[in-house]
């Protein structure tokens, strides 16, 4: 279930008419029935969390309801209430949602609980990069730029950072580049990648070990953490690590010590710390795979990267930055036709992200091709999607609950694209043939940014 976003969302825009920041209404949680009937919450942060963890926003004392249960986040479009993988489900207006817009009034039933979604006069302000890159990452879309504000707040400090995205958006990159603008630039970056790790090796490539320590062991071994003293260690896919050594490295977080495996003596290490997941780890908190006090430790701040498809008016940009990468001098004069590919690739599911359209680029790149046409090689070895109403194919690597989004939202894109090709872009008559609200189908053509692409449209 998505419903219509917050209709009072405004943006910011200075005299040369770019989007400057971000400007909603501020909104709180008004509890009708339940234990905390007649108290109010204020929305405070751009991610609100609820469940019946501690470390919540808003903490529910109830058994039905997960530790985690689920987020209200701040988005372009407004606020988004998003169920984290929880037991009972949340439940928006009488349906069991995965993720919703929320409005004015809107009804959510947290188990016992009945919450009603209110936004007040007073507004607030959500700022954006003022640039369109942040070292190696570029992009002019309202998420990436509010991704660089974070970042350039945060990297110049110490404080520990998650990095939550699909894989293939360049979470790795971002965590690189927070270490290159920090303090500690001239200092390591360690990367320790905890799903490629074997897990009876994974303690001595954290806190090393001594000589004899474990079959193998035959000398004294530094681990990441002593290597990284003074610099960034970044633990990719933090999700992995498993449950016996979670409690080890929250003691690093805490006390800037650690123990070699096989030592008891106590050695101090000055570190910063990113992590990053491709999954929620909220949904491991509700499973028990993940230490909660831990996940609040590792989340001072927040990052979520977009996926490409939710950001296709970087596509254009993305591919000229890896054509001059891949074709020195005047190479990019061999390109032909490439705002037609563009549209081409804006309507493209990317799910490998941004990694996917970068291989795409260099694949097409090195073929020897000339003229190159990159809209050739969009579906080459795979099937191309349906154009008509309908789905192609899709991976089971993705959670039920995801992959049945992200179909929606597919079924959504195609469906209005189709509907506006075929009414030349009229979005009144395109409502009518629909039998859709005009206002509700402008909505959508807006969500999926169609107008970039179907400059007719109206």
């Amino acid at each position: 279930m998505t419903m219509p976003p917050l209709a009072s969302q405004t943006l910011i825009v200075d005299d040369s008419g770019r989007t400057q920041s971000i400007r909603l209404h501020k909104s709180k949680l008004l509890a009708v029935s339940g234990p905390l009937k007649g108290k109010e919450f204020m929305i405070t942060k751009e991610v609100f969390t609820i469940g019946s963890g501690e470390g919540n926003d808003l903490t529910l004392n109830d058994s039905t309801i997960s530790r985690s249960h689920c987020e209200i986040r701040v988005v372009p479009e407004g606020y988004l209430i998003r169920d984290m993988g929880s037991t009972n489900g949340t439940v928006v207006q009488g349906l069991r949602i995965t993720e919703a817009y929320l409005t004015h009034g809107t009804e959510v039933q947290l188990g016992k609980t009945k919450i009603v979604f209110c936004p007040l006069r007073e507004t607030v302000e959500y700022a954006l990069s003022q640039e369109e890159k942040f070292g190696q990452l570029i992009g002019a879309s309202i998420p990436m730029r509010r991704v660089f504000h974070i970042a350039e707040t945060y990297a110049p400090t110490d404080a520990t950072v998650m990095i939550e995205g699909e894989t293939g958006t360049g979470k790795e990159v971002l965590a690189e580049e927070i270490h290159r603008h920090s303090k500690r630039k001239d200092k390591p970056f360690i990367v320790v990648d905890c799903a490629a790790l074997a897990q009876d090796l994974i303690a001595s490539e954290l806190f090393g070990h001594t000589k004899g320590s474990f079959t193998g062991a035959v000398s004294d071994r530094i681990g990441a953490f002593e290597h990284a003293d003074g610099g960034t260690v970044f633990l990719d896919e933090i999700g992995d690590l498993g449950l016996e050594l979670q409690p080890k490295l929250l003691r690093v977080l805490e006390k800037k010590e650690i123990r070699r495996v096989g030592s008891n003596q106590v050695r101090q290490v000055d570190v910063r710390f990113i992590s990053a997941s491709n999954r929620n780890l909220r949904n491991d908190l509700n499973d028990g795979r993940f230490r909660e006090d831990l996940f609040y430790r590792l989340s001072v701040v927040r990052i979520e990267l977009p996926p490409l498809r939710k950001r296709p008016e970087d596509i254009p940009i993305l591919g000229k930055k890896f054509l001059k990468e891949l074709l020195p001098g005047d190479g990019m004069r061999t390109v032909v036709d490439f705002e037609k590919t563009m549209t081409a690739f804006r309507n493209h599911d990317w799910p490998g992200n941004v990694r996917e359209l970068r291989n795409l680029i260099e694949f097409a790149c090195y073929s020897g091709r000339r003229p190159l046409n990159l809209g050739t090689f969009l579906y080459l070895g795979k099937n191309p999607p349906e154009h008509a109403v309908g789905f192609g194919p899709f991976s089971l690597d993705q959670p039920f609950k995801e992959a049945k989004n992200n179909l929606i939202q597919e079924f959504e894109r195609r469906y209005v694209t189709k509907l506006l090709d075929e009414c030349d872009g009229n979005i009144s008559q395109a409502a009518r043939k629909a039998e859709i609200e005009r206002a509700y189908l402008q909505r959508l053509v807006k969500k999926y940014s169609l107008k970039d692409i179907m400059p007719h449209a109206s």
